[in-house]
């Protein structure tokens, strides 16, 4: 009897910790959810912690190499997640967007050209993965964006054609999710002036999804910056707008 109470007791601390976890990322408090979600020492909580750092290591840091750190941080975090779950999809995926994420800070082939085999093995176990075909859209512009065209294309063989045959699939496998359309919009802008109809197009997309926590409101935020000048027809402006807006955008030359 006292084995079975204090199995419970411990069950429910870890929810309660999770919970705080959950929370804490919800309203937008990512260093702590990330701190929280190391401390319950789950797969679930550990993706969790690895998401917040990404969030804060892309959007919120200006220095390079705290950016740097934080990456690691979210790395290990997904490798402990993985020796937890190895098959967790949503880790996996993660892993590849860390892995990525320190790719693009130190403009390394190697670690991209890994980005893109992590990121099409989940897409070979989920083909709907939204998530994941937004992802290897976000890569292949994003190793253009990196390193030019010619050197993307040849070194890694990306392409912003794919790119965006990528992004369009991920709006059809999951069409409510603002996160897509807001990372396409924004992407489609970085990309070039011949893309300004189709990005306003997604963005008013994105703005009309509901944001369901801190990070799809934080996106929302960025996507309601590009809108007006994009809408007044002065796609300079807004393409600087989006380059701020994307991942690593405030992170000092």
């Amino acid at each position: 009897m006292m084995k079975s109470l204090l199995a419970a007791l411990l069950l429910s601390t870890s929810t309660a910790a999770f919970a705080s976890a959950a929370t804490l990322f919800h309203d937008g408090r990512f260093n702590e959810a990330a701190t929280a979600g190391r401390a319950e020492g789950t797969a679930d909580s550990l993706v969790l912690a690895g998401r917040a750092a990404i969030i804060v290591a892309s959007f919120d840091t200006v220095d390079r190499d705290k950016a740097k750190t934080l990456i690691d941080q979210a790395d290990h975090d997904f490798d402990a997640a993985l020796q937890l779950a190895p098959n967790d999809l949503d880790a996996q995926l993660q892993k590849a967007t860390a892995v990525g994420y320190r790719g693009k800070l130190a403009k390394s082939p190697g670690l991209a050209k890994e980005t893109r085999s992590r990121m099409e093995a989940v897409l070979a176990r989920d083909p709907s993965n939204g998530l994941a075909w937004a992802s290897l859209g976000g890569w292949h512009a994003g190793a253009v964006s990196t390193i030019g065209k010619f050197l993307a294309g040849t070194l890694l063989g990306a392409n912003t054609k794919v790119a965006i045959a990528d992004f369009e699939t991920a709006l059809t496998k999951d069409p409510k999710n603002p996160v897509h359309a807001a990372f396409y919009g924004l992407t489609l802008l970085d990309m070039g002036p011949d893309n300004a109809s189709r990005a306003l197009q997604v963005l008013q997309m994105a703005a009309r999804d509901p944001a369901r926590d801190a990070y799809e409101s934080l996106l929302k935020k960025a996507v309601a910056q590009v809108i007006p000048p994009l809408t007044a027809g002065d796609f300079k402006s807004a393409q600087a707008q989006a380059r701020k807006l994307l991942p690593f955008g405030k992170l000092a030359a």
